[in-house]
């Protein structure tokens, strides 16, 4: 529900700021006074693409604010969490449209992006205008009006179906991977041979790249290694060793031990420093007598360490990267040596896969064409509503190409006066008709959907008389359950509407801007009079508008 709407620098909104009720507000207003930019500036909340022109001429940018009480659903909750929004009794969408086209975008002051505003909205509210209602014209949107009517998305057989379809499409791709392989195996079987003796020739070892960079930190050090090895041997061997120090020492404290033990400790750690000591002097007389640098031996490390490079660089891996390459290039080879083997191995799993898949898409098939006729009863029971009585409606399933929902194809077909055969609902139905199929669709979905706002731009264009009267009603019985808001030229929807906001334009010096207020009861019946007769307003046009009141109150 939009319970505050706040427009600046946007079009002919200047600085418009709007409080929405419940029920059923109607716009109201001559043609052009900015009825349809407050709609706009409403789908901007809802995640339309931000234009630079819609920013009033002379301003660097535009701002949309909503405030909204989100609607209570697992769904919504899910993606405000997964953004970091903690939930919240209200919720403020925030739009900043730049000159650059882009727009700053936030829900409660966190920042949103538009593909993310758009989910979340989209269970929000939603928009049904003319432009918008062609889309039950359209066979993929007329499939998905029948499944979520049967519910065909919560059954295992369409988990099933999408499980098999999606193992389907991989084994596919993989067969038109191998033909394309099969096409160029020879010249990419000579280029992978070619690769992988480049590499294996080298015959790489785990971990061998390292040992010989440490060797060939030793060898380049070995001058800087001998010296100190020399004068920590010249050390231990002088006239007076360290070690022999300790010793000297150690066998004084045993006479202190004996009558202080506080330095026994000291003792013992003089003991370990003198054999500490003289391991060490065997370690380094061993490593001098038998060490020695080797000229050969560092070239032929930096040698090999350059053809490790080389590689590195030619294939732009690391060392490990061409252990793991080798391999791969391996399995190629071996895959196109035995194509044969892999095609047929494949197109049986392929053809095993089809067999489910069909078999699966036949069971959803079956679904609809079982259940098809729930959603063709209540959409003429609706459409009776809406004075086409006469109508035939039948929705058209026949088996075509496989695709994510199965190999169903849906159609709509209509004949909307007696006599008349059933033909394709884009190809006859009027303006007038379509707008009727499409506030009847709304009407049966809105059981269905969370959003807790419909707003309907000028749908009920081109329909008049009984036929207004009763979209009008259904209109005002959406109302009962979600927040409405309409564009409306018909006298009866500003006389049902329980709030009724007057849209005009106003000029100040050399420019015009549009203002918007609710009328009273007075102003209502001068309004609808206008709509009656419009310009000149009649009297019987004012006893009329008061009777259309005074009938909608009743």
């Amino acid at each position: 529900m939009l319970l505050r709407l706040s427009v600046q620098n946007f079009a002919v909104l200047e600085n418009i700021e709007l409080d929405f009720s419940r029920g059923m507000t109607v716009f109201t207003g001559e043609s052009g006074a900015g009825k349809s930019k407050i709609i706009e500036a409403i789908s901007y909340l809802e995640g339309r693409r931000a234009s630079a022109d819609d920013i009033r001429y002379g301003n660097s940018g535009a701002v949309i604010e909503g405030v909204f009480d989100f609607p209570v659903n697992d769904k919504l909750s899910s993606m405000l969490n997964s953004l970091g929004i903690e939930e919240d009794e209200l919720y403020i969408v925030r739009r900043e449209v730049m000159a650059s086209s882009k727009s700053l975008i936030k829900i409660n002051n966190q920042m949103v992006t538009l593909n993310n505003l758009k989910q979340i909205m989209a269970l929000v509210l939603s928009i049904h205008s003319q432009s918008s209602q062609a889309e039950v014209l359209q066979k993929n949107e007329q499939i998905e009006y029948l499944d979520r009517y049967i519910g065909l998305g919560k059954e295992s057989i369409f988990t099933e179906y999408q499980q098999h379809y999606q193992a389907y499409q991989s084994v596919k791709e993989r067969i038109e991977e191998l033909e394309y392989k099969d096409r160029n195996r020879l010249t990419q079987l000579e280029l992978l041979k070619m690769q992988h003796a480049e590499i294996s020739a080298l015959e790489l070892k785990e971990d061998e790249e390292e040992e010989l960079e440490h060797e060939l930190e030793f060898l380049s050090n070995y001058e800087n290694i001998h010296w100190a090895l020399s004068q920590i041997k010249s050390l231990l061997v002088s006239e007076y060793p360290p070690q022999g120090m300790l010793y000297d020492i150690n066998q004084s404290l045993d006479t202190v031990t004996k009558f202080d033990e506080s330095y026994t400790s000291y003792k013992d750690t003089l003991m370990d420093a003198y054999y500490l000591l003289t391991e060490l002097n065997s370690h380094v007389s061993n490593d001098l007598s038998s060490i020695d640098y080797d000229a050969e031996r560092l070239n032929a490390i930096q040698s090999r360490l350059n053809q490790f490079n080389q590689l590195k660089r030619k294939f732009t891996k690391t060392y490990s990267g061409l252990l793991q390459f080798e391999q791969e290039l391996q399995e190629d080879i071996d895959d196109l040596e035995n194509i044969s083997q892999s095609f047929t191995r494949l197109e049986e799993e392929q053809k095993e896969l089809y067999e489910k898949m069909e078999q699966s898409a036949m069971k959803l098939h079956t679904y609809r064409n079982e259940r098809k006729h729930f959603l063709e009863s209540k959409l003429r029971r609706e459409l009776s509503e809406l004075e086409m009585p006469n109508v035939q409606f039948e929705i058209s399933l026949k088996e075509s190409h496989f695709n994510p929902l199965g190999f169903t194809d849906v159609e709509f077909l209509i004949a909307t006066n007696k006599g008349e055969p059933l033909k394709p609902m884009k190809q006859i139905a009027s303006g007038g008709e379509v707008s009727r199929v499409s506030l009847a669709l709304r009407t049966i979905f809105s059981e269905f959907d969370s959003d807790s706002l419909i707003i309907f731009d000028e749908i009920d264009t081109g329909v008049s008389g009984q036929v207004a009267a009763r979209m009008v009603e259904k209109m005002k019985l959406l109302s009962k359950q979600r927040q409405v808001l309409a564009i409306s030229h018909l006298p009866q929807a500003a006389a049902t509407a329980d709030h009724l906001l007057h849209v005009e334009k106003d000029t100040e010096g050399e420019r015009t801007h549009s203002t918007a207020a609710y009328l009273n009861y007075e102003d209502k019946i001068e309004e609808i009079a206008r709509m009656i007769s419009g310009s000149k307003i009649t009297e019987a046009a004012r006893l009329n508008a008061a009777e259309l009141l005074k009938s909608s109150e009743d």
